[in-house]
């Protein structure tokens, strides 16, 4: 029996040391629960699917979800509204706790689109390339000038401006050089008129009347262009009347 009592007494060492070690732990943790009563382990919870939502609405369910909201640099997407969620970071369903931040990236809309060079095209050349670009055809003007007769002088906006999908683009067409003296008119009839007009490369234009106390009815009474201006080939000279 003498024999066995350095191993009892080590194995009270053994146990006096578990129960002490025990001891400090259950107090530490009671201290600690003291002074921080929230738990150790805070509760997470899931990110909203906030994609393609308004900013505001965005917003306002982050709030409710109890996280914080980050804004990114807004990026082009041509599907996307501007103003419109693009992404998010973390993505839905991401557990977090509250308070955590989550970036969003808002649309800015579709990227500009460049004016194309269309100077120097026909016009139904023009209308395709204008078109391909992702733009569309405005109005369609001429004006005189040096430039061949049918093509393209000038657009508005101007070639290489930036502007959103779909905007419209003005032609300006050459007309020609203002090179051909206008003929005169003034007494024959609107067919001899009209003849006169061709040879000299020029259009019947607009056709009016006007009542006169004198002369026959059926000839021209006034033109515009008047006689002796110059016009492009091809011009128009407006023609009034007799009744």
């Amino acid at each position: 029996m003498g024999a066995l009592w350095p191993l009892t007494v080590k194995g009270r060492d053994r146990l006096r040391t578990i129960v002490i070690l025990a001891g400090a732990v259950v107090l530490g943790y009671g201290a600690t629960w003291v002074a921080y009563p929230a738990p150790l382990v805070p509760r997470d919870f899931a990110v909203g699917r906030l994609l393609g939502l308004p900013i505001e609405e965005a917003q306002r369910e982050l709030k409710e979800q109890g996280f914080r909201l980050e804004l990114e640099k807004p990026e082009t997407d041509p599907v996307i509204p501007p103003g419109h969620v693009l992404w998010q970071d973390p993505p839905p369903g991401t557990a977090l706790p509250k308070g955590a931040p989550v970036r969003l990236t808002i649309s800015s809309g579709p990227a500009p689109v460049v004016v194309p060079d269309v100077i120097g095209f026909d016009l139904d050349a023009a209308r395709q390339v204008v078109g391909v670009a992702g733009l569309r055809i405005g109005k369609v003007d001429s004006l005189v000038s040096a430039t061949e007769a049918g093509v393209i002088i000038a657009t508005r906006p101007a070639t290489g401006s930036s502007e959103p999908p779909g905007t419209p683009v003005d032609l300006v067409v050459s007309r020609g050089a203002a090179d051909i003296r206008v003929p005169d008119l003034l007494g024959i009839d609107q067919y001899a008129a009209r003849d006169q007009l061709e040879r000299a490369g020029l259009k019947v234009g607009t056709i009016g009347t006007r009542r006169v106390r004198r002369g026959p009815a059926g000839v021209v009474v006034d033109q515009r262009p008047a006689a002796g201006m110059l016009s492009p080939r091809g011009g128009r000279v407006n023609l009034v009347i007799s009744q």
